[in-house]
């Protein structure tokens, strides 16, 4: 029997309630002078990848689960173009013969959405603003991961922008540890996780 898919975006988010609760230790741990400025990045940059890691893998199990009959979503339409006994026969077409797709960034899953359900949804379902973010979640890891001057620079021209940000907060993991806003105290971190959080009960709903 189908499963309500809201369940991939109950378990995302505790997943990242965990995350939330290390950040909050170290953090504690940062004020105490038992751990420095390098630490905290690298806690960051650990940390952010597990939460993006995590989002690129709840829209694999939902994509997956919607054709295959596992899951169903309540809010909207979804009607596949294809009908699948199980898992691995979807598997073996959408990935059509790799070990992996690549769902980000986020128009490679629309694609492949259009191809195997009607409109795409409830791929497609999301507006500028969600997707724009998704962008900048990926800007961010590309710039952690590659280093290299492209993606420093698309990080730069296209999340740092104009902003008006202390040297130490340019790169990627100060970004993340800069305040996005003060009442209550919200780390960039914290917006984006939280915002992947919001779009992922979005598509599952």
């Amino acid at each position: 029997m189908a499963k309500s898919a809201i369940c991939l975006s109950e378990e995302f988010s505790g997943h990242l309630g965990y995350l939330e609760q290390t950040r909050n230790k170290m953090e504690r741990l940062f004020l105490e002078g038992s751990v420095v400025n390098r630490d905290m990045n690298q806690v960051y940059v650990g940390l952010y990848f597990e939460a993006i890691t995590s989002f690129e893998r709840l829209i694999e199990e939902l994509f997956v689960g919607l054709l295959s009959g596992r899951f169903v979503t309540s809010s909207a339409p979804v009607v596949p173009l294809l009908q699948f006994s199980n898992r691995r026969a979807v598997r073996s077409v959408v990935y059509g013969g790799r070990d992996y797709v690549d769902w980000l960034p986020y128009d490679r899953t629309e694609d492949l959405a259009n191809r195997f359900f009607r409109k795409g949804v409830p791929f497609t379902s999301l507006d500028t603003g969600e997707k724009t973010l998704i962008r900048s979640c990926l800007d961010i890891r590309n710039a952690i991961a590659h280093k290299s001057r492209h993606s420093v620079q698309t990080f730069e021209r296209r999340v740092l922008g104009s902003q008006n940000l202390m040297q130490r907060e340019k790169t990627p993991p100060g970004y993340l540890r800069s305040i996005f806003r003060t009442a209550p105290i919200q780390r960039r971190y914290q917006y984006y996780v939280f915002s992947m959080s919001s779009i992922a009960h979005k598509l599952c709903s």
